[in-house]
């Protein structure tokens, strides 16, 4: 008799509000990226470009499902730059908003504008047909945009191409600006915010 009160009891029992969905991301989305980087420096006084190779790597914190502020660190070298035993390098350190015009669940192609500074470091000509090493650390600038190609939902393939701005010595010792065209084929990982 008591078996069938409680079975009775059971089967009778209401549907509890504990058993709906959950609601789950709700914090802003945010991802980390790293990758390799490829920066086609421009060679002060001259139309050729040195290229140079290296890494860059970031955070991205989603203000909306179309907004984020990125923070971004790259740093790209190339070694005995046009004969004269010195190398070159870039250290890049900027941060700005990122636009996702579009979000489909495997495709967010995006718009970036960052500002910061870079360290440039290289062959600086002494007018005399030699040269010697020096750095500046600028101001510096990077425009451009790329695609996220999501593989699984808190994972992504990132590729993108910007023009970065710097800037070095010239051929009077002077600093001035460069137009570097700098490329980024690298991995995104995602952290909580909204499911797509």
């Amino acid at each position: 008799m008591c078996a069938a009160v409680g079975w009775g009891m059971f089967a009778a029992a209401p549907k509890t509000a504990g058993q709906g969905p959950l609601v789950t991301a709700t914090g802003p989305e945010i991802q980390v990226h790293g990758g390799f980087e490829y920066i086609g420096q421009q060679v002060p006084g001259s139309t050729a470009s040195v290229p140079m190779y290296g890494a860059d790597s970031g955070l991205t914190v989603g203000v909306s499902r179309h907004l984020g502020i990125r923070l971004d660190a790259g740093f790209a070298m190339a070694g005995n730059v046009l004969s004269t035993g010195h190398s070159t390098n870039i250290l890049s350190y900027m941060g700005g908003p990122v636009l996702y015009p579009v979000r489909t669940r495997r495709l967010s192609p995006y718009v970036e504008l960052l500002l910061g500074g870079a360290r440039v470091s290289g062959a600086i000509p002494d007018g005399q047909g030699g040269s010697y090493h020096g750095y500046a650390n600028e101001f510096a600038y990077a425009g451009g945009g790329g695609l996220e190609i999501r593989t699984r939902p808190d994972f992504a393939l990132r590729v993108g191409a910007d023009y970065l701005h710097t800037s070095f010595f010239n051929l009077n010792s002077a600093l001035s600006g460069e137009g570097n065209i700098r490329a980024v084929v690298g991995f995104a990982w995602y952290f909580g915010g909204r499911q797509r």
